[in-house]
């Protein structure tokens, strides 16, 4: 009886896809994070909120295996924790973009509207929505816009009208709620259709406006003229 001859190639070829399959990317501990909180966003960014995050689904979105998501974050609940740390990190950032703007209504305005539109805003919901207490750090963060946005105005007050901390707490808080707002409903109120991102960067340049010519009030400056 004539014995089966190997194809050429074929064991090899076997081989070769056996060692790819199980050849590992290797990334340090921070870009490991980075690449699974990335595949976590990817999945809540279709809707349904953490609720409808599974660690299964995170994990063949990433291409990584349970126990390695486990391994970085210690339980669903702390992805989840993970993922709104990132959000406030972000948003953080571009309000320090903000702060760096000499006028409340230059480009570090619209990057805070932008990072609550682009996700922040759906998380806090899902914050408040949590039965979790609140990470100390987020009053910090907080805190540290606060404490930078008055040392610009401290920079640009004329001499004799010192901004009050108070002051610039308040201006933060009403501008995080405008920004928070607005990528909730702001469509919604405008109802603008093809025209939505228009008539949005309408209202920020408006609402930009009117923060500017408070703080120029504020810091004993006039106005001269529109932007």
């Amino acid at each position: 009886m004539p014995t089966k001859k190997p194809v050429p190639g074929k064991a090899g070829q076997k081989t070769g896809q056996k060692a790819a399959k199980n050849k590992r990317i290797r990334r340090t501990q921070e870009d490991s994070q980075a690449h699974i909180l990335d595949a976590a966003e990817a999945i809540l960014a279709k809707g349904g909120g953490p609720a409808a995050l599974r660690l299964a689904d995170v994990a063949h979105q990433a291409g990584v295996s349970h126990p390695t998501i486990l391994h970085h974050f210690g339980s669903r609940e702390g992805l989840v924790r993970a993922i709104n740390k990132r959000a406030l990190e972000k948003l953080t950032s571009a309000a320090m973009e903000q702060m760096a703007s000499a006028r409340a209504g230059d480009e570090g305005l619209r990057a805070t509207f932008a990072a609550y539109r682009d996700g922040v805003a759906q998380r806090m919901v899902w914050l408040m929505q949590s039965k979790e207490q609140p990470a100390p750090e987020r009053p910090g963060l907080f805190e540290k816009v606060v404490e930078s946005f008055h040392q610009l105005r401290k920079r640009l007050a004329e001499p004799g009208t010192p901004p009050d901390l108070a002051d610039t707490r308040a201006v933060l808080h009403l501008t995080m709620l405008a920004a928070f707002g607005d990528a909730l409903i702001g469509p919604r109120l405008r109802n603008a259709g093809a025209k939505e991102a228009e008539e949005r960067a309408a209202f920020e340049r408006w609402y930009g406006g009117l923060l500017d010519m408070y703080l120029m009030t504020k810091a004993g400056k006039k106005q001269t003229g529109p932007k």
